[in-house]
């Protein structure tokens, strides 16, 4: 897992005993996922109060997808309840981002 950074420290607000499993990095910003959440967060989220820091349940209602991006990049589309995010992601973050993906999916079509 990556280190989180100081800013993406303060911008997350983990709940009670809540747990981060995945880290990857994004361009211009960085996905976290923790036992309970993915969570968006954008550099200089601080400044950015209403998009700067976005989560979402990991449910079934969670659906990602990639699709090409501009040359060493691929775009992850981020939705949940009709609402939608994308976010550009360097090849070089390739297997983590797959890692973090297969988790969000495990969880989600996993039967309890």
């Amino acid at each position: 897992m990556e280190a989180l950074t100081p800013d993406v420290k303060a911008a997350i607000d983990l709940g009670r005993s809540e747990r981060i499993e995945r880290v990857a990095v994004a361009v211009g910003c960085t996905l976290v996922l923790t036992d309970r959440r993915l969570i968006l967060v954008r550099d200089g989220a601080a400044f950015r109060p209403k998009t700067g820091v976005q989560s979402w349940p990991v449910d079934r209602g969670l659906t990602l997808q990639f699709a090409r991006g501009r040359k060493d990049t691929r775009r992850l589309l981020i939705v949940h309840d009709e609402r939608s995010v994308s976010v550009f992601l360097p090849t070089a973050q390739r297997a983590s981002m797959d890692a973090m993906i297969a988790e969000i999916r495990k969880r989600t079509y996993t039967e309890p």
